[in-house]
């Protein structure tokens, strides 16, 4: 019979079944079947199939065997607001049948044991998928609560790095800037000594180029005390700023541009960096006596590629210096 030829209050029994269909017995893919499907057949789905009789008098086993037969290997139900007779329950009972009963004013339940047993499936069958939602939720609701303080941690983080790092640049612009100041006080006292002497300039550079002192405090960096290490390493600290004063006399301002003005201002700021390191300059805790001796070493290769910059570009400086005179070829700047 098409859906526009059947009695209204069956129509509506048709939907109440489908609605508890879906919601009690959890087949929640059931629907009222279509107009066309096969004859006795109220609701269908995958694995589900039902009759919703509306007569006002009790179903007969005839009913169910032919809905039964109909059904194949799917799930059976029976809906009637009018029971069932004793042959029907028995035949329902033995082929597993589910009979439920249900009034015009929206009440349902189950009438024999298959039918209580499909209730209790689609029970548990609700309780597991709620439960599954709700654990999902509740994982995809930590996931983006973990997510959102992992980003708050990375955002914080990356403020610090930027607050450090402008901390840092400024701190690197106030050193440099204490260290230009002592090269331009050393510079002006090297020039003043060469209006009184003219062999200030390759003097200096013989007494830098034979100095010791750097190689032996790296020596004995492990006999230095914690209240002997401060004078020595200001002592190496003077010695590089001599060296930048002599480096400044000798280029010339056009020669400031090349490359090996700028590798050996270079090389000098990493032997003063390695100087400020022994010294615990922007470290935490106690510098060993072996951090302070590295460190010390490192001042030291700097310091002898300065040395012999400062000699190649005064070549006349040699003549003082017992040591061989050093090839220009070699690189300003160490690893």
């Amino acid at each position: 019979m098409s859906a526009a030829g059947k009695d209204p209050q069956r129509r509506e029994a048709e939907r109440f079944a489908e609605r508890h269909a879906r919601t009690v017995l959890a087949r929640t893919a059931v629907r009222v079947a279509a107009a066309d499907g096969p004859a006795g057949i109220d609701l269908v789905g995958p694995d589900f199939v039902a009759r919703v009789d509306h007569e006002r008098r009790p179903v007969e086993r005839v009913d169910v065997e032919r809905l039964h037969d109909t059904a194949g290997a799917r799930a059976v139900a029976f809906y009637s607001r009018s029971g069932y007779t004793k042959t029907a329950q028995l035949w329902a009972d033995e082929h597993r049948v589910a009979l439920f009963g249900y009034t015009d004013d929206g009440y349902a339940a189950p009438f024999n044991q298959t039918a209580r047993e499909l209730v209790l499936r689609g029970q548990n069958e609700s309780e597991h998928r709620v439960r599954a939602a709700a654990e999902h939720v509740a994982r995809h609701a930590t996931a983006s609560r973990l997510e959102a303080e992992r980003y708050e941690r990375e955002a914080h983080a990356a403020l610090l790095r930027a607050e450090h790092d402008e901390r840092e640049a400024e701190e690197r612009k106030q050193l440099e800037r204490v260290r230009d100041e002592a090269v331009l006080g050393r510079t002006l006292v090297l020039l003043l000594e060469m209006r009184l002497d003219p062999d200030a300039l390759p003097t200096a550079v013989q007494r830098l180029a034979r100095s010791t002192v750097i190689g032996a405090l790296a020596d004995s960096a492990h006999r230095l005390s914690a209240a002997g290490r401060p004078p020595a390493l200001s002592l190496v600290r003077s010695l590089f700023d001599d060296a930048a004063a002599v480096l400044e006399v000798l280029t010339p301002v056009e020669g400031q541009d090349s490359p090996g003005y700028r590798a050996a201002r270079t090389t000098i700021r990493r032997g003063l960096d390695a100087v400020d390191a022994a010294a615990g300059l922007h470290s935490t805790g106690h510098v060993s006596s072996d951090d302070v001796a590295e460190h010390l070493r490192t001042a030291e290769r700097r310091w002898r590629v300065v040395v012999d910059e400062l000699v190649r570009l005064q070549p006349w400086a040699a003549r003082f210096s017992p040591a061989p005179a050093p090839t220009p070829a070699r690189h300003l700047v160490q690893p």
